[in-house]
């Protein structure tokens, strides 16, 4: 099986079932993460091989909200484990690709390189202008499928706190990304500022 078939595979589910009434981890964030890999991969010199379980995993990581929003990542290496096993991966592939999903769940912590890599790839936009519409679909995403509300004064508490306490993993995200997420997190002080 190729990257290509489980991509396709993992397209169709995100497709699918809950995951395409998602306002944020849907199909168009997985293949934004998936770009993000790439990306970071390369500026920091990841083997081919390795970027191949690296976007597996990606492919992945977001497929268990077709099951369930809460602890969706477990599901997501079950998904995984189920394909990989069929597609003739052995178990160590497995382990690494699962390994890579499990250090996604927040808060993060991831224990090579490579999950470091998809970690950064997930939590990206935290460093760029896309941080604020990620941040509008994710409180959107909440309301709906969580039933969590806030009011604006609560949620910018939340991220402002949420920024505070995130690192970036990867030399690529220090030196690129961590500067757009200081500028991010000053605006959101600002704006508590104001009321």
């Amino acid at each position: 099986m190729t990257i290509k078939s489980i991509t396709r595979y993992c397209s169709d589910i995100l497709h699918n079932n809950k995951c395409k009434n998602l306002p944020l981890h849907n199909f168009v964030h997985n293949q934004e993460v998936i770009d993000n890999v790439f990306l970071i991969s390369n500026a920091i010199r990841i083997w081919p091989k390795e970027i191949d379980y690296i976007v597996i995993a990606a492919c992945f990581h977001d497929t268990g909200f077709s099951k369930t929003y809460k602890n969706y990542e477990a599901t997501s290496k079950r998904i995984a484990a189920q394909y990989l096993a069929k597609a003739k991966y052995n178990n160590e592939e497995i382990d690494k690709v699962c390994s890579y999903i499990e250090a996604t769940k927040m808060p993060q912590d991831p224990q090579d390189i490579y999950a470091k890599v998809l970690c950064n790839a997930i939590l990206f936009h935290l460093g760029t202008t896309d941080f604020w519409y990620k941040n509008l679909l994710l409180r959107k995403e909440w309301e709906l499928f969580d039933g969590i509300v806030m009011v604006d004064s609560e949620w910018q508490m939340l991220n402002i706190k949420f920024l505070e306490a995130h690192r970036f993993k990867t030399d690529y995200g220090k030196e690129v990304l961590e500067k757009g997420k200081q500028e991010n997190l000053n605006k959101l002080k600002q704006l508590i500022r104001i009321r």
